[in-house]
């Protein structure tokens, strides 16, 4: 009697194991939106404890100063997977992104509320969506003429800011700045 009710669990074990591995996507080929979670929620772990923060680039924050350096594209951040800096965003005041950064990820520098002063080397070609979203106090911004796309809601939020200058033939997406800030041109 006892052997055959430890079948019995057992074959009862092995069922519901086999349904979560059927639920998650365990052993198949498929990726879930879950384990696609936990996969970047693990390289912005990873990114915090090593500063990077993209293939070749890396950052530091020193007094205020967030400096994002190397060469390639930023990561793109998530809500899940906030950028490694995310926890100190109150505390940094100036963004300084040099070296060969062809890109600043998407949601990087999202509610830096004291962030007043952005300087972009010459050299990024773009500015992923959200970028600097909800940055109130950010009043000085430099866009280098190489840059030739800025994506969704790059500066919403970014009340304080009143004027931006971008190239002629910048790409832009819908509400990449508030209704107040007046956007020049400049031949690129």
């Amino acid at each position: 009697m006892k052997l055959e009710r430890k079948v019995r669990l057992c074959s009862a074990a092995a069922a519901v194991l086999i349904a979560a591995i059927a639920l998650t996507g365990c052993g198949g080929s498929k990726t879930t939106a879950s384990s696609a979670a936990a996969s970047s929620v693990a390289a912005s772990t990873a990114a915090a404890t090593n500063n990077s923060c993209g293939e070749g680039v890396t950052w530091a924050l020193a007094d205020g100063t967030l400096t994002i350096s190397g060469t390639g594209r930023m990561t793109n951040f998530t809500k899940d997977a906030p950028a490694p800096w995310a926890d100190q965003a109150d505390q940094i005041t100036t963004v300084e992104v040099e070296g060969t950064v062809t890109s600043v990820g998407a949601t990087a520098f999202k509610d830096c509320t004291a962030l007043t002063t952005v300087n972009i080397a010459d050299g990024v070609e773009y500015i992923e969506a959200g970028a600097f979203n909800g940055c109130t106090a950010l009043t000085e911004l430099n866009i280098p003429l190489s840059v030739g796309y800025i994506k969704t809601g790059a500066f919403k939020g970014c009340t304080a800011l009143t004027s931006v200058t971008i190239r002629d033939n910048c790409r832009l997406d819908m509400n990449v700045f508030p209704d107040t800030v007046e956007v020049n041109y400049a031949e690129g």
